[in-house]
C-alpha cells in the first residue's frame, strides 16, 4: 500500500494529463467569468474558482498553480470591469483583482505544500531514513505483492539476502558515523547494480535484501556476483567490512515470500560459516524446502 500511494503521489504527470487539467480548469473559470459578467457581478462566486485552482496546483505543481492564480484573478477583474455593476472608482476592480491574486496564490502554495508533505510522510513510512531504501515492512509488502503476481503469470523470481561482514568491528573502531557511511555506500552500490524493476531494502542493522522479479537463474547468479563485487569495492574505505550474499532462484513462486527470504538468508549464513565475503547461489526445488547449491 505504501509503495502504491508513494508512486501515485510522486509519478511524473504526462503532458496529456497536465494539458487536460489546464483545459478543464480554464473552461471552468471562463464559464464563471462569463456568468459573473452577464449577471452584473451580482453573485459572489470567487470562492468557487478555488476548485479548479486547487486541481491545477495539486496535479501540475506550484508554478502552474501560481500561473493559474494569476489568470483567475485576471479573469475575475475583467469580468468585474465588463459588468455594469456600480463601483465608486474604476480602480476598485483592479484592487480587488490584486487581493484575489494574493489569496489565490496563497491557496496554490498551500495546496502544493500539502502534496509535498504527503509525499514526504508516505516516503518516511515506507523507507529507511538513513539509506533511503525500502524498510522491512514495505519490502515484505512489495514482496508478497510480487509473489502473487508471479504465481498468477507463472514467472520466475529470485531473492537475495546480504549481510555486511565485520560491521560491528567498524563501529567499535571508527565509530557509528563511519558505520552509517558504510551503510549508505552499500545502498548506493545496490542501486547502481540493479534494474529499475528490482526491489531493494534495508531490513535492519547491516542486513539488506533484494527481490529480482522475472529473473532467470543465470541473471540472478550474475546479479548476485555483481552486487557483491560492487559492495566490496565500496567497502574498501571501510575495512575490514565486506559482504556475504545468498541468492535463491525460484522457477515459480509456490512458497510464501517469508519462506523465500528465509531460504536466501540461510544461504547467506553458509557464506558466513565458510569464511565470509562471498556469494552462494541456490536453485529452489519445485516444492519443499530443498535447495540445490551451485
Amino acid at each position: 500500500m505504501f509503495k502504491t500511494i508513494a508512486s501515485f503521489l510522486e509519478r511524473d504527470m504526462t503532458f496529456g494529463i497536465r494539458l487536460a487539467t489546464w483545459l478543464i480548469a480554464l473552461a471552468a473559470i471562463a464559464a464563471l467569468g462569463a456568468f459573473r459578467a452577464v449577471t452584473n457581478a451580482e453573485y459572489a462566486l470567487a470562492s468557487t474558482a478555488m476548485i479548479p485552482l486547487v486541481a491545477v496546483a495539486w496535479i501540475c505543481g506550484y508554478r502552474d498553480g501560481f500561473l493559474f492564480a494569476l489568470l483567475t484573478a485576471g479573469m475575475w477583474t475583467s469580468a468585474d470591469l465588463l459588468s455594469e455593476r456600480y463601483a465608486s472608482g474604476d480602480w476598485i476592480p483592479v484592487i480587488n483583482g490584486f487581493i484575489r491574486f494574493f489569496v489565490y496564490g496563497f491557496i496554490a502554495y498551500l495546496t502544493a505544500k500539502v502534496r509535498e508533505l504527503m509525499i514526504q510522510e508516505t516516503k518516511m513510512a515506507s523507507h529507511d531514513a538513513l539509506t533511503g531504501l525500502l524498510n522491512r515492512h514495505a519490502f515484505f509488502e512489495a514482496g508478497e505483492s510480487e509473489t502473487e503476481r508471479s504465481k498468477r503469470y507463472g514467472h520466475s523470481v529470485a531473492v537475495a539476502f546480504l549481510d555486511l561482514d565485520n560491521f560491528k568491528r567498524l563501529n567499535d573502531s571508527q565509530g557509528h558515523k563511519a558505520g552509517d557511511s558504510a551503510l549508505k555506500a552499500t545502498a548506493d552500490a545496490l542501486r547502481a547494480s540493479l534494474r529499475a524493476t528490482d526491489i531493494v531494502a534495508r531490513l535492519g542493522g547491516d542486513e539488506f535484501a533484494v527481490l529480482l522479479p522475472e529473473a532467470s537463474y543465470e541473471a540472478a547468479s550474475e546479479v548476485g556476483h555483481k552486487i557483491a563485487a560492487s559492495i566490496d569495492v565500496s567497502m574498501a574505505r571501510f575495512l575490514p567490512v565486506s559482504v556475504s550474499v545468498g541468492v535463491v532462484w525460484f522457477a515459480d513462486a509456490s512458497r510464501d515470500f517469508s519462506q523465500m527470504l528465509e531460504a536466501a538468508d540461510a544461504l547467506m549464513y553458509e557464506v558466513k560459516r565458510g569464511g565470509k565475503k562471498g556469494v552462494r547461489i541456490g536453485r529452489a526445488a519445485s516444492s519443499g524446502p530443498t535447495l540445490s547449491i551451485h
